[in-house]
């Protein structure tokens, strides 16, 4: 699986059986996901969770389940947190374009733990790189396969935006 980041809240995965774009809208291939619900299209999976006028996207592909918060603005209750379950990467919003500001990120975070990941809608991540430890730099994209996940603990990547 590849994935990069197009900025905002933009991303594109090329999956073995699909392209996957997550933005506002959710897309298999170019089929767009009208909203909350569950549906699968070209061997993807997407679940849809309304939350507190939020929607959060789960997507399994690759024998992995991404976690995409778009630009939620909302804290996580621990049903929620619950019902997403165990997400090896997860997309984090942290604060810009009506997203949630970073505290309450770090503590969506902490209820998710994600093997991996991948913060966006940010313009600064000095806060974030420091509570997390973070003190390498970006890379434009992330290629990785089921094995290749952190077992012990978890792995931040910042993706440089690019088209």
């Amino acid at each position: 699986m590849q994935i990069k980041y197009l900025g905002d809240e933009k991303f594109e995965i090329k999956a073995k059986e699909a392209v996957v774009s997550l933005s506002d809208n959710i897309s298999v291939n170019g089929f767009v996901f009208p909203g909350a619900g569950e549906y699968e299209k070209s061997g993807v999976f997407i679940e849809g969770i309304a939350t507190n006028g939020d929607v959060i996207y789960l997507v399994r592909t690759e024998d992995m389940k991404l976690c995409y918060l778009g630009k939620m603005s909302n804290e996580l209750s621990d049903e929620e947190a619950k019902e997403i379950g165990d997400v090896d990467i997860l997309f984090l919003p942290l604060g810009e374009n009506g997203s949630m500001e970073i505290k309450k990120a770090l503590k969506v975070l902490s209820k998710i733990d994600p093997r991996i990941v991948i913060p966006m809608l940010y313009s600064s991540l000095d806060e974030f790189k420091k509570s997390e430890g973070i003190h390498d730099g970006e890379i434009p994209m992330l290629k990785i396969k089921k094995d290749e996940l952190p077992v012990d603990e978890r792995r931040n990547i910042i993706l440089t935006p690019g088209q």
